[in-house]
C-alpha cells in the first residue's frame, strides 16, 4: 500500500473503510447496518471518513452487488479504440437492465474459437450515484473494481500444479463470487452467483456445476479443483463435495476483517477491470491544473493590465515631457544649424589658411639682400639687384662698378673683388650657382674690350665710361 486512500468494499451491502495514509494504514471501520441503496451514498462516505479519521480525496471501492453481473465475450483480434467500440456494441446487446450500462472488461484465455474476455456490467444509474456520493462528500472515485478482479489475485497463492485449473468460490455477503484459472494468474471465466452457500447451497452447488460444464465446453479445460474461500464450515465442505465431481477444499489465504480492502490496493488504477475510465480517474489532477491553470491565467492577465497601465502612465509622462521639451528643442535645432553653419565656414577658412601656408613665397629675397650687405667686397658698389622666383628655384642678377680707387690696376682690382664676391656667394648659406659673370678681364685685350661692352650694355652705360663694371647671374633652390 503505497497510496493516500481511503479503501472501502461494499459486499452484499456490508461496509467496510480502511484509510491510508501516504502507504501507512492509519484507520478502520465499519458500518452498523447495511447500505440498502445508493441513494444518500455521500452520507455513508462522511460516515467513513470520520470513522477512520481519512485525510486525503481519493475512494477506491470493491463491489459485490446483484446488478453486477459478468458476461463471456468472443473478440476477433483487436486493441485500442477498436476494441471498445466493439465493445460498446456488445454491452448494448448483452445488458440484462434498461438503463446504460457502466462496464469494463478481464482478460481470459482464449476459447475454443476466438480470443476472450469477460465483461463486468452495471447500471449506469447507480454508477453514477456512487461517483455522486464520492463528489458530494469532497472525495473523487477512482477505483471501482468488481470483487471478482480482487478474487483473481488469489490464483497465485493456491497449492497447486502450474498445469492444474481451480475454481475459486468467495462468500460476499449473500452472494457467491467465483474466478476459474490456473496458478499463474491466467484467468478462464469470472461470474457473481446471486446466492450464497450458507444461505442456498443447493442453489449455490447447482451454479458452479454448470460453471465447471461451461468452462469444458467453451474452453476445452477440465477444472481440477475447487477452493471455498470466506466463512466456511465442515459441513458446507462435506455438502458442497456431495453435489460437485470435482475436490472441494478450503482456501488457505486467510480471510482478515479487511481483506476485500487491502487486496484492492494492489490493483492498480489503469487495470482494465476498473469500471472508472482512466478519463475520470484523472479528473481531480485536471480540475488541479485546471485551477492552477486558472489561477496563474488571471495573475498574468492582471500582470498584463498592471503593466498595460504602466506603460500608458508612462507613455503619457513621457508625452507630457515632450511637449514641454519640443520649444527648446527647436531652439537647439537652430542652434545646431548655425553651429553647423560656422563650422563649414571655419573648416573654409581654414582650407584657405592652409592653402596660403603651403603655397606662399618664401621671404628669401629679403633675407638674401640683407646678406648681400655682409658679402659685397668694400671695392664694390652694387648698383643692380634683381631677384625672380621661377618655379623652383630663384634667379639672381647682380651689376655694379669698382669704387674709386688709386690703384694704378683698378682692373685687377676689380677682378679680385668680383671673384671674391662669387666665391662667397656659392659658398655661403644660399649656395649660389654662378651662371654668368661680367666684368672679371681675364684674357687679352679683345676679351677684355668685349666685356666691356657687356658691362657696358648691362648697366645702360658707354663702354670707354664703363669699363670698371661687372654683372653676376646665378640660381639657387
Amino acid at each position: 500500500m503505497t497510496d493516500t486512500v481511503l479503501s472501502l468494499s461494499l459486499l452484499g451491502g456490508h461496509l467496510k473503510a480502511l484509510a491510508v495514509q501516504r502507504g501507512v494504514l492509519v484507520g478502520t471501520w465499519q458500518r452498523p447496518t447495511t447500505v440498502e441503496d445508493f441513494t444518500d451514498f455521500s452520507s455513508v462516505v462522511r460516515e467513513a471518513v470520520a470513522g477512520t479519521r481519512y485525510v486525503g480525496d481519493a475512494v477506491s471501492l470493491v463491489l459485490a452487488h446483484p446488478r453486477l453481473n459478468q458476461q463471456l465475450v468472443e473478440t476477433p483480434p483487436i486493441h485500442g479504440f477498436n476494441l471498445r467500440w466493439f465493445l460498446e456494441r456488445r454491452v448494448k446487446q448483452l445488458k440484462t437492465f434498461n438503463t446504460d450500462a457502466a462496464w469494463s472488461y478481464q482478460p481470459t484465455e482464449p476459447t475454443k474459437n476466438a480470443r476472450a474476455l469477460v465483461l463486468h456490467l452495471f447500471p449506469k444509474p447507480f454508477w453514477d450515484q456512487l461517483m455522486e456520493g464520492c463528489q458530494q462528500a469532497g472525495l473523487h472515485l477512482t477505483k471501482l473494481l468488481p470483487a471478482t478482479a480482487v478474487l483473481s489475485r488469489q490464483l497465485k497463492e493456491l497449492p497447486i500444479a502450474e498445469d492444474e485449473l481451480a475454481l475459486v468460490a468467495a462468500d460476499t455477503g449473500g452472494t457467491t463470487t467465483v474466478i476459474i484459472g490456473r496458478k499463474n494468474g491466467q484467468v478462464y471465466l469470472a461470474r457473481s452467483l446471486s446466492n450464497s452457500w450458507s444461505v442456498y447451497p443447493d442453489r449455490v452447488n447447482v451454479d458452479l456445476n454448470r460453471t465447471i460444464l461451461y468452462v469444458k465446453q467453451q474452453f476445452g479445460a477440465t477444472v481440477n479443483s475447487l477452493w471455498l474461500f470466506g466463512n466456511v464450515s465442515e459441513d458446507n465442505v462435506r455438502a458442497m463435495q456431495a453435489a460437485v465431481r470435482v475436490p472441494v477444499k478450503t482456501s488457505p489465504v486467510q480471510l482478515s476483517p479487511f481483506y476485500w480492502n487491502q487486496e484492492a490496493q494492489k490493483v492498480a488504477d489503469e487495470d482494465s477491470n476498473n469500471l472508472v475510465s482512466p478519463e475520470l480517474q484523472k479528473a481531480p489532477r485536471r480540475r488541479v491544473l485546471l485551477r492552477v491553470t486558472g489561477l496563474l491565467i488571471g495573475l498574468l492577465a492582471l500582470g498584463a493590465v498592471a503593466t498595460a497601465v504602466f506603460f500608458q502612465a508612462l507613455v503619457r509622462d513621457r508625452l507630457k515631457q515632450a511637449d514641454r521639451l519640443q520649444p527648446r528643442a527647436e531652439k537647439l535645432q537652430g542652434r545646431k544649424g548655425d553651429l553647423q553653419q560656422r563650422e563649414v565656414d571655419y573648416y573654409r577658412q581654414k582650407e584657405f589658411l592652409k592653402l596660403v601656408s603651403e603655397e606662399r613665397v618664401q621671404p628669401v629675397s629679403g633675407w638674401f639682400f640683407g646678406y648681400l650687405g655682409e658679402v659685397v667686397p668694400e671695392e664694390l658698389l652694387l648698383t643692380h639687384f634683381q631677384i625672380k622666383r621661377q618655379t623652383n628655384q630663384w634667379t639672381i642678377e647682380l651689376a655694379g662698378m669698382l669704387q674709386p680707387t688709386t690703384n694704378p690696376a683698378p682692373a685687377a682690382v676689380l677682378a679680385g673683388a668680383v671673384s671674391s664676391l662669387r666665391d662667397r656667394l656659392s659658398s655661403g648659406p644660399f649656395q649660389v650657382k654662378i651662371t654668368r659673370t661680367v666684368g672679371v678681364p681675364e684674357g687679352p685685350a679683345s676679351t677684355v674690350k668685349r666685356i666691356s661692352r657687356t658691362v657696358a650694355g648691362a648697366t645702360g652705360g658707354s663702354t670707354a665710361d664703363k669699363e670698371n663694371r661687372f654683372v653676376i647671374e646665378g640660381a639657387m633652390r
